[in-house]
């Protein structure tokens, strides 16, 4: 059985346990002798090799490549991600009275909206055209009204609660980045 080129080449750099059974089996093997022999000449040509430089850094293409987007802080990080808890918080703390105040609440239908949209629209083209024939003194907009929404009691407290941790949060969070790009 012949020495494989890994035996040889930890022989050749002494990174072998087994150094006197290979020195063994090269004196009784010429084959493997002769391999040794051609692996040290090919070791002493590269060696004499004159160190040649790249025009060119190699290395760069796999370095990894700073982010285009700069980073941010991780307590901006945390800022933002609460903002986003608090914003979620208030969502939830208004959706029951959302759920209360929206079943009670009478839509008119699309072409209802369409046709107020429509008058009010009219009308307003009525008025700018009556101005440019008539003086500006007794210019007046046409004056619309929304239907009245029913009005719920609501705790009050609690959304002033949820939209004052949402604003400052948000007041903070803001502040902070204006702060950092200003640096």
């Amino acid at each position: 059985m012949h020495l494989t080129d890994e035996q040889l080449d930890e022989y050749l750099d002494n990174e072998t346990a087994n150094r006197a059974e290979i020195e063994t089996h090269l004196d009784s093997c010429d084959e493997c002798a002769a391999r040794l022999s051609a692996l040290q000449a090919l070791f002493t040509d590269l060696d004499s090799l004159p160190e040649v430089t790249l025009p060119r850094d190699i290395a760069a293409r796999f370095r990894p490549r700073p982010s285009l987007a700069p980073q941010l802080p991780h307590w901006l990080t945390l800022t933002a991600t609460l903002q986003a808890a608090a914003a979620l918080v208030a969502l939830i703390v208004a959706i029951p009275f959302f759920s209360i105040m929206l079943p009670k609440v009478e839509m008119p239908s699309f072409t209802t909206w369409f046709f107020e949209i429509q008058s009010l629209w009219t009308s307003w083209l009525d008025t700018l055209s009556n101005l440019a024939l008539s003086p500006i003194e007794g210019f007046q907009l046409p004056n619309y009204q929304f239907a009245n929404l029913p009005t719920y009691p609501v705790e009050l407290s609690t959304l002033f609660i949820a939209l004052a941790i949402v604003s400052i949060f948000w007041i903070f969070g803001n502040g902070m980045l204006l702060r950092n790009n200003r640096s």
